[in-house]
């Protein structure tokens, strides 16, 4: 019996010492982990999976957008993953320039971030470009997405825009995995300009280093937690009755400002991979939810909402339609996203 217990006690000892001396290499190697602003400040931004502050001094800023592309430009991005090429139009979105509506034509504008935008596909491969080759000839789609926008972003393309290109419909696309907790943070101030909201964002940063607890001081512990932990919390924090709720004040916004224009509106549910592929790694994230509480309330605003988990919804379709590492959506995966979008939103109302 002694014995036992003294192998236990040599076992305890062991594990705490070898706990110990890779907490103390950790932190000699990983000094940027062991500083607690450095590290948070990383964590933050990997919670927020997008940027809600704007730097005044670059040269896309924008004291009404947060920041602009640039008009008329072309730029190609190269990735292990892909090579693409995006030219945008002179208003500095990756679309058309608007012309003169024609006779019949149903007019579609989309609302969103890089996923409508169509990170690392050509210009004939984006959700915009397929929606028109496969609902010809009627159906014009105007791409007015920006990479990294949130939905308070869009609702000013949306108000800065509409009266131009008097669309007959509206799309959002509502990315679950990083416009819940930005849309928090974020406002449109009494002057009509994006801002950011100070209480807010110290309230979501302190719900962070709150929810490490006292395992927070491990170097180990923050490491493994930026690609394993922080995406939980992500939609712990997201989930919270006073963070989706201004989620929920900008679908009613955009509801409103596109019947005001005599446009209808809907709402697209987009997800990150853990969500496609379900299983426990879905379960971990909880990000599914996210999409389900966005679909309620949808519907029961009655806002026109398509959840694309209804067509995304296994390990397969996750890597036939996300990029591995990118994460955004490959050819074939915007392809499913145009024709869902035109068979469940668009169609019913188009008169034939």
């Amino acid at each position: 019996m002694k014995s036992a217990f003294k192998k236990s006690i040599l076992v305890l000892f062991l594990t705490v010492l070898a706990i110990t001396v890779t907490e103390l290499i950790a932190r000699v190697s990983f000094p940027n982990f062991a500083n607690d602003s450095v590290y948070l400040e990383r964590a933050f931004s990997r919670l927020l999976n997008s940027a809600v502050r704007f730097d005044p001094g670059s040269e896309h800023f924008s004291r009404r957008f947060g920041f602009v592309l640039s008009p008329n430009s072309e730029s190609t991005e190269t990735t292990r993953e892909f090579t693409y090429t995006s030219k945008t139009n002179s208003l500095g979105f990756r679309t058309k320039d608007i012309a003169p509506k024609n006779v019949g034509e149903y007019r579609v504008m989309l609302l969103g971030d890089s996923f409508f935008w169509g990170v690392g596909v050509k210009e004939s491969e984006t959700i915009a470009s397929v929606m028109e080759k496969l609902g010809a000839p009627k159906v014009s789609a105007y791409n007015f997405s920006v990479v990294g926008y949130n939905t308070v972003q869009e609702v000013l393309v949306a108000r800065a825009y509409l009266d131009a290109l008097k669309p007959d419909h509206i799309i959002l696309g509502f990315f679950v995995g990083n416009d819940i907790i930005p849309n928090a943070i974020t406002f449109i101030d009494k002057i009509g300009n994006f801002s950011t909201s100070d209480d807010m964002e110290l309230k979501v940063r302190d719900d962070l280093r709150e929810s490490f607890g006292v395992l927070f001081h491990s170097v180990i512990v923050r490491i493994i937690a930026l690609p394993v932990y922080i995406p939980r919390v992500r939609y712990k924090i997201a989930l919270s009755d006073d963070v989706i709720a201004k989620s929920y004040e900008r679908l009613i916004e955009l509801n409103s400002l596109a019947r005001g224009n005599g446009a209808r509106f809907s709402v697209v549910i987009f997800y990150p991979q853990d969500s496609v592929q379900g299983g426990l790694v879905g379960v971990w994230s909880n990000s599914r939810k996210a999409g389900e509480l966005i679909y309620s309330f949808c519907k029961s605003n009655s806002i026109e909402v398509l959840d694309l988990i209804k067509y995304m919804n296994t390990p397969e379709h996750k890597n036939k339609y996300f990029f591995v590492n990118d994460g955004h959506l490959t050819k074939e995966g915007n392809r499913v996203v145009a024709k869902a979008i035109l068979s469940d939103l668009v169609e019913p109302h188009i008169t034939h």
